[in-house]
């Protein structure tokens, strides 16, 4: 008789749905983590969080003192690292990606990083589509190992596996690296992420994470995904949306009013019109949401566009193909 935790001893059943949600979750769901760490083929410990933005919080939250402290991020990136220090009063310094390909500035990080507690980098980088140099990112955690940790996002990282860093935390204990399966598992809804770190780390995150944080339904679609069925139909799709997505990098590249087409590890493509072209409007005004970077100096005129299936790009194209400045 588990009379210790104030649930409800029978479940109530709401509509059609049958489960019985009375029960708390696991405290920390475990299983879900070492079917993770087995995906990944690391012995690093794995914690399972609510998607990757709760695991920025959390590591922001966790290492850095607010109104103290710094990180530094290397931008155009992912916003949220941004956000989540803003709210916590946690001054953010940029070291910006290279102009000409968005490559990693080692040396600016490093600099930085005797000022900051973490770095965030994005591997492969959104919104730029493109991995970091694993060399580079090896620089920066040589360089930065007394100093601050460098943590590594790769939610995009099933679309260039052979780029993960995962396996040099073993080697670089300052090392933490952030997944999610909100991409290439296509359970952006279920919310779940994990991080990976050394357990000097992760002894600190642990006292943060605040419990029962993964719904038991959540967690048993988890483990379906975690399956070899489950991961056999991530391998096939991940690889049919690389193949859609190289397809429509070709004819994009017929289109003149388009300036440049950047490369893309991921599942989406970053494009940059010629100035005056407003192609998210455009796009916008044809029933088509994209996502507008011009706010971004580095991003000026750029437009990102996710890749959905073959006949959703291919409308893309055709919408594309009747711009204005085409005729």
């Amino acid at each position: 008789m588990w009379l210790n935790a104030n649930e409800l001893e029978s479940a109530i059943h709401y509509g059609r749905h049958e489960q019985n949600y009375n029960r708390y979750p696991d405290f920390l769901p475990h299983d879900v983590a070492s079917a993770y760490q087995r995906y990944c083929q690391v012995t690093t410990p794995v914690m399972a969080v609510r998607g990757a933005d709760e695991a920025i919080d959390l590591l922001i939250r966790t290492f850095c003192q607010p109104g103290k402290d710094k990180i530094v991020v290397c931008s155009p990136t992912y916003a949220m690292y941004e956000f989540c220090a803003d709210a916590l009063a946690i001054e953010t310094l940029h070291v910006p990606l290279m102009e000409d390909n968005f490559a990693l500035d080692t040396h600016g990080v490093i600099a930085a990083a005797k000022d900051a507690n973490v770095v965030f980098l994005c591997s492969p980088n959104n919104p730029t589509g493109n991995p970091l140099a694993t060399d580079a990112i090896i620089e920066v955690l040589e360089g930065t190992r007394h100093d601050a940790l460098v943590v590594v996002d790769e939610a995009y990282i099933e679309f260039e596996l052979d780029q993960s860093v995962a396996s040099l935390i073993a080697t670089y204990p300052n090392l933490v690296v952030i997944r999610t399966l909100s991409k290439a598992f296509g359970l952006a809804a279920v919310r779940c992420g994990f991080i990976l770190a050394d357990a000097s780390v992760m002894e600190y995150v642990a006292k943060l994470i605040p419990p029962y944080p993964m719904p038991d339904s959540s967690a048993t679609i988890v483990l379906e995904a975690l399956s070899e069925a489950g991961l056999n139909q991530v391998r096939h799709m991940t690889q049919q949306l690389i193949e859609t997505r190289q397809w429509f990098i070709g004819e994009l590249q017929t289109l003149d009013f388009i300036h440049k087409i950047y490369p893309s590890s991921t599942n989406f493509v970053l494009l940059r019109a010629h100035p005056n072209d407003d192609l998210f409007a455009y796009l916008l005004q044809h029933g088509i949401v994209t996502r507008n970077q011009s706010h971004d100096p580095a991003l000026r005129d750029c437009v990102r566009i996710t890749i959905g299936c073959r006949t959703s790009m291919q409308e893309v194209v055709d919408v594309l193909r009747r711009y204005p400045s085409q005729s």
